[in-house]
């Protein structure tokens, strides 16, 4: 498995590092962004592999998303908040959106992520050795009472 880029567009800083630490893995580049016109201006230095878009509302709504998408290709995960309104799929797939995907909470955005970007699974961590090999040595404290 390569590694994969996911960008990350929410405007509330705390909820962002949340959900970025929530779906890391050692294969993933993860990159956050609070607003997706940052999101689209840097998408020349990183190729995305899959974008999740947080919806709050007056902040990040879905005209936002579809006014700037530029590859949508890509595939789109749609993080919706209690106060964001519902989204229907089937318009965004008509405007041009080749895979979006909805999802209600922090797990539910893992599950889709890892779904999408590891399909076989994730690669089991390497365990690297420690780079000074530390030797088992038996100690023994030596009796005090001998020496008098």
């Amino acid at each position: 498995m390569d590694y994969k880029t996911l960008f990350i567009v929410d405007p509330v800083k705390n909820e962002r590092l949340q959900l970025a630490k929530f779906v890391k893995q050692e294969n993933f580049t993860v990159v956050v962004f609070a607003n997706f016109q940052d999101c689209v201006k840097r998408s020349g230095l990183l190729k995305s592999s899959l974008v999740v878009f947080v919806m709050r509302k007056g902040k990040n709504e879905l005209h936002h998303l579809i006014k700037n998408a530029r590859d949508k290709k890509v595939p789109y995960i749609i993080l919706i908040t209690p106060d964001a309104p519902d989204v229907n799929l089937e318009d965004l797939r008509n405007k041009g959106f080749k895979s979006v995907y909805k999802a209600g909470n922090h797990e539910k955005v893992r599950e889709i992520t890892y779904s999408l970007l590891a399909p076989d699974g994730l690669m089991p961590r390497t365990e690297q050795p420690h780079p000074i090999p530390i030797p088992f040595i038996g100690v023994s404290i030596p009796d005090m009472e001998e020496k008098s």
